[in-house]
């Protein structure tokens, strides 16, 4: 049986215990002062306080005092005896376990009893409020005096005496840690913050909020008033705190802050009070993120999208007088070469039989090239009706199968002179619809005659037509110099050509039969595209509705 321990011991070793640790400046230091002072009263070659660590199997060792080892070596860990834990946690009061020579030392300690040279040893459990926290442990080295029955009762007296000191103790180590972590976070955080108190006096500034504040260290403004600060007021930044103050959070946007005439920063501020269970406001937090670069940013964007503005309606009136030339050029060549054109019929339909050959000859080049000169200007003006939205289609009945076995026909002749294959393939018979004949001639003509002219001598291209449901689908698929991809979405623009180095020498185009063929098809309530792959070939697709819409 343990004797009771000497009060007197117990009392001294406690005072001097209490008067000791107001003095310490940090924890180590604290568990530090309590090894020491167990180690003094029991006459012992070494005394630590073994403590559990939440998350960790493993006891960790505080204030290790008298051990002769490298400091920068770490103990070796000792495991957590479950058993003994459960025991001395049921126990509900200290336990105290003699070590009277080396085998009698537990395996889960051996090694640290071996690396510190103990011979005997105490341990006693620390229990607080019914929880196992850790030991007390005293050992001596081989030679020492053993310990008494006493050393074994003051040990379990002063554990019970200690345990809610060393739990104060290791609550305010796990605060500081907390606190040094907050601090460390608040001070690499990339945005200010400062806190104050109900009075607008400052009680904390991160570092980003100095650099903001164009101040070198926090000294300089803890304990003066937020308000003292011109900036502050100057920038608008009190109006925030002022409403947290009153219990509000509150936001402000593009704070502009000048703390000095060569910097200028944008801010975004945020404050919010920090309220006591009974509502009272303690302290306001201030956070602010410096939003300069995206303030930059949207401004250079404004003035960007303003000179972009300007540009855009200074094109669209260079188009529109471009427009407006285009068309009255165009109406003014149309009546002198609707003249030309009857005369030169007249004179052939006439006078052809009296005519010498050379000037019969040369008549036929004039009116190739009059008709030529005509086909343009009329498609100049189909891209005004076109832009003005009143091209006429005149609706009558027409089958599509029939308008492509025409455009065949009579553009066999230009594919044999290049030795290419002209096909024409329909599923079917196709049905009746109304259309703008003239106009879906047109379209299909200029379709083929792109085919023929960007496919190489020896080449093949070929018409496709069938009936699709509620659309007739027509396709002309050819294996030419194909339509690079960065040109596939400016292919239907006007005056856009296609440049084809291999045929650049065989197509004289302007670039207004593919926006002109868009134009017709919409306004046939169908729609137009290609498929193209570079060297392969391409493909124009034609999609025309059977019923023609009502505006149509």
């Amino acid at each position: 049986m343990v004797p009771d321990p000497n009060r007197a011991d117990i009392i001294h070793t406690v005072y001097n215990l209490t008067a000791k640790l107001r003095n310490v400046k940090d924890a180590a230091e604290a568990f530090k002062v309590i090894a020491e002072e167990v180690r003094s009263a029991t006459n012992a070659d070494f005394a630590a306080l073994f403590l559990v660590e939440k998350g960790s199997p493993h006891l960790k060792a505080y204030g290790v005092s008298g051990v002769d080892v490298d400091s920068k070596i770490p103990l070796p860990a000792i495991h957590i005896d479950e058993e003994f834990r459960r025991r001395a946690s049921t126990a509900g009061e200290p336990v105290v376990l003699r070590f009277d020579s080396p085998s009698d030392v537990p395996s889960v300690a051996r090694d640290l009893a071996r690396t510190i040279g103990v011979d005997h040893a105490l341990i006693c459990s620390i229990i607080l409020r019914g929880e196992f926290i850790g030991y007390l442990a005293v050992g001596a080295k081989k030679g020492s005096p053993p310990f008494t029955d006493d050393t074994e009762a003051f040990i379990g007296a002063t554990a019970a005496s200690i345990a809610i000191a060393i739990d104060d103790i290791r609550t305010h180590m796990r605060l500081s840690r907390a606190k040094e972590d907050t601090e460390r976070l608040l001070a690499v955080a990339p945005i200010g913050i400062f806190t104050c108190d109900p009075k607008g006096i400052f009680t904390s500034v991160n570092r980003q909020m100095l650099q903001m504040l164009d101040r070198e260290s926090e000294e300089e403004l803890i304990g003066t008033s937020v308000f003292e600060l011109p900036l502050m007021t100057k920038s608008g930044l009190d109006a925030p705190i002022i409403q947290a103050m009153e219990g509000h959070e509150a936001e402000k946007a593009d704070v502009h802050l000048v703390p000095r005439q060569d910097k200028a920063i944008y801010l975004h501020a945020k404050a919010t009070p920090i309220k006591s269970d009974r509502g009272d406001v303690q302290s306001i937090l201030l956070v602010v993120m410096d939003i300069s670069s995206k303030v930059r940013l949207q401004n250079q964007l404004e003035r960007s999208y303003e000179k972009l503005t300007q540009t855009y309606q200074e094109l669209e009136r260079v188009t529109k007088m471009k427009t407006q030339f285009i068309d009255v050029v165009s109406h003014e060549l149309r009546t002198p070469l609707t003249v030309m054109r009857g005369y030169i019929d007249l004179v052939e339909s006439e006078y052809s039989s009296q005519l010498d050959p050379k000037f019969s000859s040369r008549l036929k080049i004039i009116k190739a090239n009059t008709d030529k000169l005509y086909a343009l200007v009329e498609s100049m003006l189909d891209v005004s009706r076109l832009e003005k939205r009143s091209l006429q289609i005149h609706h009558e009945p027409v089958r599509v199968d029939t308008i492509l076995e025409e455009i065949i026909q009579n553009r066999l002749h230009d594919a044999e002179e290049k030795r290419q294959s002209l096909t024409l393939e329909v599923e079917g018979r196709l049905p009746l619809m109304m259309a703008d004949r003239r106009r879906l001639k047109d379209v299909f003509n200029n379709i083929v005659d792109n085919a023929l002219k960007y496919t190489q001598e020896g080449g093949r291209v070929q018409v496709s037509a069938r009936d699709e449901g509620r659309m007739i689908h027509v396709w002309v698929k050819d294996n030419g110099v194909g339509i690079p991809l960065e040109n596939l979405g400016k292919i239907f623009d006007r005056f856009h050509i296609v440049a084809s180095d291999d045929l650049s020498h065989q197509v004289n185009r302007l670039g207004l039969g593919l926006p002109i063929a868009k134009g017709i098809i919409e306004a046939h309530g169908g729609r137009i595209w290609v498929e193209s792959q570079v060297g392969k070939g391409s493909v124009f697709h034609v999609d025309l509705p059977k019923e023609q819409p009502k505006s149509a």
